[in-house]
């Protein structure tokens, strides 16, 4: 399973336009990454590792509305450096997310629903810390 981790560093991103993909990679250009990598609809029921490391497909597209934006092999520092430097760009937001050694082997359909799971949870969880507050 390593051995999946033992690749170039690199940024996959799902759903944006043509124009933030553009405006994402210039970014990175700027500050000297390399641009993003898109993943496909057809590709989006692929586990994450056959996207990163091969040229397959799936028989069905993958549709889902949310942006998601992958950090794969970045070291952790690299990671909030990034995310910092997105919240101060005029960029998408998109759901964040660290491929790691466990999420490598899940297909990237699945992961984005269990990223907006989470992210709803967390939401709901700030909803209702700030009713409480607002109601003391």
């Amino acid at each position: 399973m390593e051995a999946f981790m033992d690749d170039s560093p690199r940024l996959l991103v799902w759903n944006y336009t043509i124009e933030e993909k553009a405006a994402l990679d210039e970014f990175l250009r700027q500050i000297e990454a390399p641009p993003a990598v898109s993943i496909p609809a057809r590709r989006g029921h692929l586990p994450l590792k056959d996207i990163i490391h091969t040229d397959r497909t799936a028989t069905d597209d993958f549709h889902s509305d949310e942006k998601v934006l992958l950090f794969y092999n970045i070291p952790q520092k690299g990671v909030y450096f990034l995310i910092q430097a997105f919240k101060n760009a005029n960029l998408p937001r998109p759901i964040y997310a660290v491929v790691t050694e466990h999420s490598i082997n899940w297909p990237f359909s699945e992961l984005v629903e269990h990223l907006v799971e989470e992210r709803n949870a967390v939401e709901a969880a700030r909803r209702d810390a700030a009713a409480e507050r607002s109601d003391a």
